[in-house]
């Protein structure tokens, strides 16, 4: 589909000429399986843990049906709620009230992308432009759904219809489904660089973040023609971006191991993990035989629920195994996580020779030092790039402060 703009602010973003901004390509669902809390499916009969995981087929997502529903839905900041805090569907009646925009050429992706709906969102307010440039850059589908229970604690999605699109802080769907505004560059060299500042910034890695801004790419200019934007006829402004990852601020903190990182309760673990695996450690007793037992009846089955939510928590985007036994998979996600963290709770101990309980206990502490961990992160990499992507002349100033001091 064709766009007329005025002007270009992304690579996916630009300026229509009523100054509404067009996001293109943008991912607004995927297949796979998402999980809930039982209060919110009702109908549906939870797991042991409470929580219901529910598979999203492809023949589901991409039905003709389904795509023709959410093809021209309203963009809403956040999910509408009623004074209940439920949440509401747009409606002719609240749509005015709403509406900061709307969704078109909703369709699958290809390739890489096969996997999720591609749309085309168009933000007609100024409130939900800035909430974007703010940070709530994730989105989130508001649909009706069907659902089928398929064992306790697992259930499928069909007859899925959309409402509209919730700009968000954070999505259910993941980082995936997401506004993107990355700027082309001129050379593989410098695509390398740039995938290697943003993962320094996720890192926290200061040292690598000063040696790659010490050490552009050659062909990587302020003025590059390849990244030049331009106003409609009579303009005469031409507005030019540096790539569009925010320039790196001051040398990040590390999330830091000292006692005032650690909260109590992670205290209270650490100390009676180590009580098991330390010099405390005793000769085995009657509880631990039992222990022992309890793991050996184990049998191997899909990781679903709270297991799969904490191991992405240890371990962001870990492939899950078709079938695990529960503790056999908790002692592979330990030992293949940040040793910094998981030596923390568990001290030298060998994670293959601890207890079922104590394996536990170390695998719910170690994925709340990781949200805690991926949590700073994320602020850190937010905070850093909020100077420079709120305006276009924030964007100028920064890439001529950045270039003026490369000489």
């Amino acid at each position: 589909m064709k766009y007329f703009f005025k002007t270009r602010l992304g690579n996916t973003r630009y300026q229509l000429a009523d100054g509404s901004v067009l996001f293109k390509d943008v991912p607004i669902a995927r297949t796979g399986t998402q999980v809930y809390g039982a209060e919110e499916l009702p109908d549906l009969e939870p797991g042991v843990d409470g929580l219901i995981t529910v598979q999203r087929n492809p023949e589901e997502v991409f039905s003709d049906e389904t795509i023709a529903s959410f093809e021209g839905m309203a963009v809403t900041l956040g999910h509408p709620k009623d004074l209940s805090g439920n949440i509401i569907f747009i409606t002719p009646d609240n749509w005015r009230q709403l509406a900061n925009g709307h969704i078109q050429n909703v369709r699958r992706g290809t390739g890489d992308k096969s996997d999720l709906m591609l749309a085309d969102v168009i933000v007609k307010t100024q409130d939900g432009i800035q909430a974007i440039n703010d940070g709530d850059d994730e989105v989130s589908c508001g649909y009706d759904a069907e659902y089928k229970q398929i064992s306790p604690g697992v259930a499928s999605q069909y007859a899925i219809t959309g409402n509209h699109l919730a700009v968000v802080p954070s999505g259910r769907a993941g980082s995936r489904c997401a506004f993107g505004d990355s700027m082309p560059t001129t050379s593989n060299t410098a695509k390398s660089w740039l995938a290697r500042l943003t993962r320094a910034r996720k890192t926290n890695d200061a040292n690598e973040l000063a040696s790659l801004i010490d050490n552009p790419p050659t062909d990587m200019t302020g003025d590059d023609a390849g990244v030049t934007n331009t106003t409609t006829p009579g303009g005469v402004v031409n507005i030019h971006l540096a790539p569009q990852q925010p320039l790196p601020g001051p040398a990040l903190s590390g999330t830091g191991d000292a006692d005032e990182d650690i909260p109590a309760w992670g205290k209270a673990l650490i100390e009676a993990v180590s009580k098991l695996t330390g010099e405390n450690k005793t000769e085995p007793t009657g509880d631990e035989d039992e222990d022992d037992k309890e793991e050996k009846k184990e049998e191997a089955g899909a990781i679903t629920g709270d297991a799969a939510y904490r191991a992405d928590l240890i371990q962001p985007g870990i492939q899950l195994p078709e079938k695990s036994k529960l503790t056999a998979f908790k002692r592979t996600v330990l030992a293949g996580a940040d040793q910094k963290i998981v030596r923390s709770i568990v001290g030298d101990a060998d994670i293959s020779k601890l207890k079922k309980r104590t394996v536990d206990m170390a695998f719910n502490a170690v994925s709340e030092l990781s949200k805690s961990r991926n949590t700073k992160t994320n602020d850190s990499a937010r905070a850093m790039g909020d100077a420079t992507r709120n305006t276009i002349a924030g964007l100028n100033q920064a890439n001529q402060d950045f270039w003026s001091k490369r000489g």
